[in-house]
């Protein structure tokens, strides 16, 4: 209970406190959507079928306005709600209270799952009906009672509804069930209890496919690979932030954040090294006759390897998010390593390591600049506040816009002085705006040429990165105006 009641502190704490990022706000104007456009736009706008957004509509009752809280909370109770029925999936696994409550702990404060438990996106949802979906197949194994059954697959259908990602967890349940009924020999008959969850995988993903279009997308390599274990330990709080990966590239931004980098480096060492030490107490399960991987390996690899494979074979970008299932893998595999009966001081410090930049990355995730989302609410204010000297704006790229001109949708006054990007990866002046917003430099061809044009046009102009996640390149309209006129002032946020 307790363990609960701070999950849920931790991901109501803040909730409203930044702003609606492009993607959030993209979930937000589907859900508000007519009926009869959603399931178009959800496919179109975000790949997905219209599950979450018909949740999500129920939950703003047609609000736009300071949305934040409200539209975040369905989430944010989808991932506090994920702690308890961890714990319990856990202990179905391992038959060990500290193992289970320990896993508790290690998702409670996991910056990764706090993340994506604070954003108007589908996959705290998604998560929390996999781990049911894990939960029931459990009972359902043990018991052979059709409830556990039909919970199961209903389960699984919600998670896969929710998001495609959602398919990891029937496929791990289906995998290790056939390997266990090997074992056993046991008849196969069993198995059928996966069949109508295939057929409803086979129809979603047979459904046609809205990849991201070529400003959003980017090269795939073996990198992302690893930068997801240094998410698993400290999400996107901890090291580089996601924004200087973007303006400076993976290397750049490692080389500003050395020590927290080579934190992060010395703890999954760690936990590999008592992987390696005791592969077999925690990675195969014990039986002498037909030895298998453990579920929470088979969770964590599988939960990967798909993603990897399908990014690697079909173009398709690589993202963390898309890896979600596999943290539940890695997390109970943690719990296991520091309450074996073996009492390994290796493991419990590697555990220790883990809490505690999970617990840094949360002070960071909270309170540090570096670490916020783009601040489209600030920037937005900054153009109500200075309409009287801005009188036109341009955001690269540019569908950043969406999320500034959502903050905008009371000041239509401004809102008419966009200036639209020719294309969303680049530009060309004139017409020359007062003032060139910037965010996202990876989705940029050439960020610094556009610059460089931009003040070439514009003539005398200064520079304010006191937003977060946006460059504001501010045109001095004060040089223009005829001496002994009043020179207006541009307001700071």
């Amino acid at each position: 209970m307790l363990l609960t009641l701070f999950a849920f502190a931790l991901r109501f704490y803040r909730l409203s406190n930044q702003s609606l990022w492009t993607d959030e706000v993209s979930s937000i104007e589907v859900a508000l959507a007519p009926l009869d456009q959603i399931y178009q736009q959800s496919a179109a706008l975000n790949n997905s079928l219209p599950t979450y957004f018909l949740l999500l509509r129920s939950v703003l009752n047609d609000r736009r306005t300071d949305v934040e809280f409200r539209a975040r909370s369905l989430s944010a109770l989808a991932g506090s709600l994920s702690i308890p029925v961890f714990i319990g999936l856990v202990y179905l696994w391992r038959r060990r209270e500290g193992a289970a409550l320990l896993a508790g702990l290690l998702l409670a404060i996991n910056p990764l799952h706090i993340w994506y438990s604070q954003e108007v996106r589908a996959y705290a949802l998604m998560l929390f009906f996999g781990l049911l979906c894990l939960v029931f197949f459990e009972l359902a194994r043990v018991s052979l009672k059709a409830r556990w059954s039909g919970l199961y697959v209903a389960s699984a259908f919600a998670a896969i509804a929710l998001h495609k990602t959602g398919l990891v967890f029937p496929a791990v349940c289906a995998l290790w069930h056939g390997w266990s009924l090997a074992a056993k020999r046991q008849p196969a008959r069993q198995w059928l209890i996966h069949v109508p969850i295939g057929i409803a995988a086979v129809i979603v993903l047979a459904l046609k496919s809205y990849p991201p279009a070529e400003e959003y997308s980017r090269r795939t390599s073996g990198l992302e690979v690893l930068y997801t274990f240094i998410t698993f330990v400290g999400g996107y709080s901890f090291g580089p932030s996601l924004t200087a990966i973007q303006w400076h590239g993976p290397w750049a931004a490692v080389s500003r954040h050395l020590p927290q980098v080579a934190l992060a480096a010395a703890a999954l060492a760690l936990v590999a090294l008592t992987c390696l030490l005791n592969w077999r107490q925690f990675l195969l399960e014990e039986t002498k006759d037909f030895p298998r991987p453990s579920r929470e390996v088979v969770l964590f690899t599988l939960g990967i390897a798909i993603v990897a494979v399908y990014g690697l074979l079909s173009g398709f970008p690589y993202n963390v998010r898309y890896a979600l299932p596999a943290l539940f893998g890695f997390l109970a595999l943690l719990a296991a390593f520091a309450t074996t009966t073996n009492k390994s001081a290796l493991a419990r410090i590697s555990v220790a390591s883990v809490l505690m930049l999970g617990l840094w990355a949360d002070a960071q995730w909270f309170y540090n600049f570096s670490y916020r989302k783009g601040d489209s609410r600030a920037v937005a204010r900054w153009l109500v506040q200075n309409q009287d000297q801005v009188k036109s704006w341009t955001v690269l790229p540019g569908y950043l816009s969406r999320s500034v001109e959502w903050y905008l949708h009371e000041n239509p006054e401004v809102l008419i002085h966009s200036i639209p990007a020719k294309q969303d990866r680049t530009t060309s002046f004139p017409p020359v705006p007062d003032v060139l917003i910037i965010g996202r430099r990876h989705h940029l061809s050439d960020p610094d040429k556009i610059v460089a044009e931009y003040k070439s046009a514009a003539g005398q102009l200064h520079t304010d990165n006191s937003f977060a996640g946006f460059e504001l390149y501010v045109r001095d309209v004060a040089a223009a105006i005829p001496s002994g006129s009043p020179r207006p002032a541009i307001r700071s946020p």
